[in-house]
């Protein structure tokens, strides 16, 4: 079961949106960056052509096209970084960078030296993601799925506050991602189903170490003797560990030890989403005071009439057993946490009480409808949006037609949400 749930985190396109008025006017006109979730892929990776993950995701045949093109069609500048699949925060925080800029990929000398892997990664050097080379002067918006959530969260800070321990490692060879002083720089953070404080299923993969241990063999298996990716057309970008090949080089060999430590390492998205080391990341995230956090929610259960939360709604076959698994934990402690009913209620992969806020900013987060009635949306707060029921956790990569009001209305209703203020 662990290896099989292992995979589908691996594989997976992994509110009525009701404003409360209607915006015509945009008080900014920054472009979106769409950062997808956990074994995710976008627009450097050539299955993008045939199947978008914004618009086609786990579903593929039921999509409903490419959202950022959605978004640029309608006025709204809009393009997807591709992340590391299964990347840690940190790591796919460092990625936006570089494909925003156009340059070699800078995991930091002292995060590098941390969980022993190569400081630098792949180059997006004579192709940045905009088509131009970006600056952190130049204000952006941030919309994540799941994991990207996390990711962006953390790009926002990073931006904001820099890193002292990347500065007290390399001086003024510090990455400018790490010195902070750009608090403009995000504009604004909309999570999709972001995986705030973590899921239980993460714990079902890395507490037991041996299916976190099969994921690595897999990949590294796939890019030693399979040629690249058994044929995914996407980088599962694990070259500073030397899993996968540096760019353009083809194959890797094989090597346990490399495998071994990627494990011990603890640097990727597996350990980020667990319910602990949630919490430890959440402690390294700080708020920009200059950035808008919206975020958008959905569930497949309800509570019955003994207390207990249980699946109501048809999902994506692969979230059957996972939206199941979740409810089962109610009751339950989990690194030191009390699973409740909030706990136990999920789109499929994400709990609520893990896609409303981070648990840290309970006291600065509010209902986005109510807080709009009362024209007080301010920066540097958290504004959760009304939870959509019937909304499973791929269906935001346009697996199917449950947004409320159709995918357009979702998706411009979002831009128009980030461009308000």
């Amino acid at each position: 079961m662990a290896v099989i749930l292992s995979l589908v985190m691996l594989f997976s396109c992994c509110s009525i949106l009701s404003f409360a008025e209607e915006r015509t006017e945009k008080a900014n006109n920054y472009p979106f960056i769409l950062v997808h979730g956990l074994g995710g892929w976008s627009q450097y990776d050539a299955i993008t052509e045939t199947y978008p993950y914004w618009g086609a995701g786990a579903g593929m045949s039921e999509g409903q096209g490419d959202f950022a093109e959605l978004l640029s069609e309608n006025g709204y500048e809009a393009y997807a970084v591709s992340v590391g699949p299964v990347n840690s925060a940190w790591d796919r925080a460092c990625e936006i960078y570089a494909q925003l800029t156009g340059t070699v990929v800078d995991y930091g000398a002292a995060h590098s030296e941390a969980h022993n892997h190569a400081r630098y990664g792949r180059s997006f050097e004579g192709k940045p993601l905009m088509g131009r080379a970006w600056s952190p002067d130049e204000p952006i918006n941030l919309i994540g799925h799941s994991f990207g959530g996390p990711a962006n969260r953390l790009f926002a800070s990073l931006m904001a506050f820099g890193d002292e321990a990347e500065i007290a490692a390399t001086g003024s060879d510090t990455s400018p991602l790490f010195t902070g002083g750009h608090s403009k720089t995000v504009h604004s953070v909309i999570t999709l189903s972001g995986c705030h404080n973590g899921s239980q299923i993460s714990n079902l993969i890395v507490d037991p170490v041996v299916p976190l241990f099969a994921i690595a063999v897999m990949v590294n298996l796939m890019y030693a003797f399979g040629g690249g990716a058994a044929g995914m057309n996407s980088d599962l970008a694990l070259s500073h560990f030397g899993l996968t090949p540096d760019e353009g080089t083809g194959k890797v060999d094989f090597d346990l030890r490399r495998i071994i430590n990627y494990v011990k390492a603890k640097d990727n998205a597996g350990v980020d989403l667990t319910v602990g080391g949630s919490q430890k990341l959440n402690e390294t995230i700080k708020m920009s005071p200059d950035t808008y956090y919206y975020s958008v929610s959905g569930t497949v259960t309800e509570e019955n009439k003994w207390g207990m939360q249980v699946k109501t709604h048809d999902t994506t076959p692969i979230f059957d057993v996972t939206t199941w698994l979740i409810t089962k934990s109610q009751g339950l402690t989990i690194d030191g946490i009390k699973m409740d009913k909030e706990w136990a209620n999920n789109d499929g992969m994400v709990p609520l009480k893990s896609a409303l806020y981070p648990l840290d900013e309970k006291d600065n987060a509010f209902s986005y409808e109510e807080v709009l009635s009362q024209n007080s949306i301010k920066p540097g707060s958290w504004y959760y949006l009304k939870t959509i029921y019937g909304m499973d956790h791929g269906d935001y990569c346009g697996t199917t037609d449950d947004y409320p009001e159709g995918y357009e209305s979702f998706w411009l209703g979002l831009a128009r949400m980030a461009t308000a203020k």
